[in-house]
């Protein structure tokens, strides 16, 4: 049995015998496993998608260098993303990198859309707004334009996670 397949195996299981640690070590300890797992984050069974990506968020906190060559295919998977579990995942992943210079004009844009957009999840608006912030402060024109957006949200609708990622990147912009 290939390790695509193994990976597999163990993600399409119920959530509450899914063991995503127990992958991490494992892929952290075979660094040669690590491009199985990331192929399945394209698996045509959603479920498996999903927690392959969960299991690349963790090991990109861990080790952020495996996927700084597969940023601009990171961009491009969020932005084509329906799931919203897995969107909050990219997100994160994407986060956990270093910010590329240039600036990815595509992750900024997508950040700037989905950040107040009532559509996307708590989980993404959140990480949107964070993300907007780290990719603006490279530019200071856009960390103006990104404050003015942030000010004039009419924050009634919004979740209190919301709320409080547009009031700590408000104190951030202003210090």
């Amino acid at each position: 049995m290939s390790k695509l397949e193994e990976f597999r195996k163990a993600l399409d299981v119920p959530i509450r015998n899914l063991s995503v640690d127990v992958l991490v070590r494992e892929i952290c300890h075979q660094p040669e496993c690590f491009e199985a797992m990331y192929r399945l984050m394209s698996d045509e069974k959603q479920s498996v998608a999903w927690r392959a990506t969960w299991v690349c968020e963790k090991l990109s906190e861990i080790h952020p260098a495996w996927f700084i060559p597969l940023y601009d295919d990171l961009v491009y998977r969020l932005s084509d993303c329906k799931h919203q579990g897995s969107k909050r995942l990219l997100l994160s992943i994407l986060y956990n990198l270093p910010v590329t210079v240039p600036v990815s004009v595509e992750l900024l844009n997508y950040s700037l859309d989905h950040m107040l957009s009532l559509q996307e999840s708590i989980g993404v608006q959140s990480l949107s707004i964070r993300m907007a912030y780290r990719l603006c402060k490279h530019e200071p024109e856009l960390l103006s334009e990104l404050k003015l957006i942030l000010e004039h949200a009419n924050t009634e609708f919004y979740s209190t996670g919301v709320k409080t990622a547009i009031r700590n990147i408000l104190k951030k912009i202003k210090k």
